[in-house]
């Protein structure tokens, strides 16, 4: 009676499907944007890029310390108005998986990172290999921006 009706169904579920599938990859893009503005942010030095990543309530656990709630604490851990200076001379990442759950996504990489530190007489380097996992969280306006993030050094050595 009604031949075209399984055609029909069949091109709406496709079409949702599809539609679906553009969403993920477009969701993935921006995650990735999000990840590599992180990566030159630290590179080239830009405290208001980074800080502008991250959504207010964000935490971070660096390796072996308590975490660290709030965007005003992670900045002033960061980026210390103490006339210290640290320069990231180094910082590559591989993200090794992204997961994207409605409007949290969790991605894990690997990551090189080489610093220097100098306050007044005292100055150092390291270069650490390390784990780290960030969740983000979508936006009400579409974007992402990082939620969560805590690293684990696997080598870690002073230079």
């Amino acid at each position: 009676m009604y031949p075209y009706k399984p055609l029909a169904f069949l091109l709406l579920a496709l079409t949702v499907l599809f539609a679906c599938d553009n969403s993920s990859n477009k969701d993935e893009q921006l995650i990735r944007q999000v990840h590599a503005a992180y990566v030159s942010g630290w590179l080239s030095g830009d405290e208001e890029k980074i800080m502008g990543l991250l959504v207010e309530n964000s935490r971070i656990q660096p390796n072996s310390m308590k975490p660290i709630e709030g965007k005003w604490a992670i900045r002033d851990f960061w980026f210390p108005n103490d006339g210290s200076q640290t320069v990231i001379n180094d910082y590559q990442t591989e993200i090794i998986s992204l997961n994207i759950l409605d409007s949290i996504a969790v991605s894990t990489h690997t990551s090189l990172l080489d610093w220097t530190y100098k306050k007044d007489s005292v100055q150092f380097g390291m270069r650490q290999k390390g784990i780290n996992t960030t969740l983000y969280k979508k936006q009400a306006e579409g974007s992402w921006k990082i939620w969560r993030s805590m690293w684990t050094d696997t080598h870690a050595e002073s230079r």
